[in-house]
Parts: C-alpha cells; sequence; structure tokens
C-alpha cells in the first residue's frame, strides 16, 4: 500500500519494496487503574474515575476487548452524572487548597524549564521502553521482574535530573513529554511490584516459574498507594456474583 509505504520511509528511513518493515511490541490498552466502586467514587472524596484509567472490577483479568466502549459509556455517564451531583451538593470553601497547588505545579515546571543540563528525557524513556519489553512481558519470572523493578528505580532517580531543552510554554510537547514520563515510571514500578508478589498465572499475567492459576491463593485485586519512598501493596477480594471464575480455553 503506498500510504504504508510513505509512512516507513518518512519514520523509518526504510523502503519496504527493499527491506523489512521493522516491529516492536505496543501497548493496547491498560487492564486495572484507579480503584473506583460502582458509582465512579475513588478513596478521594470528589475524584471520580472511569474508561481505561479505571478499575471498577466488571471485568476479569483479561477483559475482551470490545467491551471498552461499553465500559466507557456506561461508566462516563455515571461518572458524569455523580459528579455533578457531587459539586452542586458540595460548598468549596478552600480554594487557598487549590491556589497552592496551583503554584507548586507551575513552580516544579518553571523549574524543569531553567534547568539549563541534565539527562535527556528520551534517554529515560527508551530504557524504560526496553527494560519492560525484555523482562516484564506476558512471560515474567522471579529474577526478571526483580532485575526491571531495580532498572526502573534507578531510571527513577535519573529522572530527578532530566531537563527540557525547549523552554518555551506554548505547545512544547517536549516538556508534555517529561511530565509523562514521571508518570510512566511511577505505573512501571507498580506494574513490577504487583507482577513479582503475584506468584501464579492468570490472564495476560503468565508466571513461567507459577505457570498455574491459584484462585484459593490469589483470586483478588492488587492494590497500590502512593508513597514517597516506594508504593505500599494491598489486596482486595473480588466479588464474585452471578458467574464463577473459568478458565478462559480460546
Amino acid at each position: 500500500m503506498p500510504g504504508i509505504r510513505q509512512i516507513a520511509i518518512d519514520f523509518a528511513n526504510i523502503d519496504p519494496i527493499l527491506k523489512p518493515i521493522p516491529v516492536q511490541p505496543g501497548q493496547h490498552y491498560s487492564m486495572g487503574g484507579i480503584a473506583s466502586n460502582k458509582n465512579c467514587e475513588t478513596a478521594i472524596s470528589g475524584f471520580f474515575a472511569c474508561g481505561e484509567c479505571s478499575c471498577i472490577s466488571v471485568h476479569g483479568a483479561n477483559r475482551l476487548g470490545g467491551n471498552s466502549l461499553l465500559e466507557t459509556l456506561v461508566f462516563g455517564k455515571i461518572a458524569g452524572e455523580n459528579a455533578q451531583i457531587y459539586s452542586n451538593s458540595n460548598v468549596f470553601l478552600e480554594k487557598e487548597i487549590i491556589e497552592k497547588a496551583v503554584v507548586e505545579e507551575s513552580d516544579r515546571i518553571s523549574r524543569l524549564l531553567e534547568r539549563e543540563a541534565g539527562e535527556e528525557f528520551f534517554k529515560i524513556r527508551d530504557e524504560l521502553k526496553n527494560i519492560l519489553d525484555e523482562k516484564v512481558g506476558i512471560f515474567r519470572n522471579e529474577l526478571d521482574l526483580a532485575i526491571a523493578l531495580d532498572k526502573i528505580r534507578e531510571l527513577k532517580k535519573r529522572y530527578g535530573n532530566v531537563y527540557v531543552r525547549n523552554k518555551s510554554a506554548v505547545f512544547n510537547q517536549e516538556l508534555v513529554n517529561v511530565i509523562e514520563l514521571e508518570g510512566m515510571l511511577d505505573v512501571a514500578e507498580t506494574i513490577c511490584i504487583g507482577a513479582k508478589a503475584r506468584k501464579e498465572s492468570r490472564g495476560s499475567h503468565f508466571r513461567i516459574d507459577f505457570p498455574q492459576r491459584d484462585d484459593e491463593g490469589w483470586l483478588k485485586h492488587t492494590m497500590m498507594t502512593f508513597k514517597p519512598q516506594e508504593p505500599r501493596i494491598e489486596f482486595k477480594p473480588v466479588n464474585i456474583t452471578l458467574f464463577q471464575p473459568r478458565k478462559r480455553e480460546y
């Protein structure tokens, strides 16, 4: 197809008539997310979550691909309605808290833009991508997960010295990438901690050192809470209603 050929030429400098197009893994979607109840309420009062950023526990360990749009429509409506109810029934008097948070975030971004030297963000991002690809794919084991976790924590330390070459405050995509990278490192760390703790195989999590599913020990959610030093891991039982879990054989 001419369009595909042109993309390969423009972005990979490869003509697919002469050479194969390089292929690499990409994330399709996230399973799990911000813990929310059926009303899309989270542990933070007034903060609602729905769609792929949330975990409302309506799916198993490997949700069906076509369910994502349905989930977004259903719980997007519920979240919006409940957020409206909350905002109409609460008086927000503590404006100084919001103003302080805005100032702190503005100062953080200013410090990033003012830094004249340091680590380039894409080097950290690429190393993060490589370690997750090599050690934290679908097929996992204790040693690889431990190596990945150590590497991710090293990258988090290096991120503290990251800098932005583009100093513009308008449409600065590099700045956006730097800010997003911090969240990517946090998410990667929680994935590794959770996968290392879960000594069984379930859904898209396959531990080659624990290949069997263990409902007696591990039919539960992995819950992570942010802490300054490292995430705190806890577990929550799964609410089973009409349908008992069974093996997915296709």
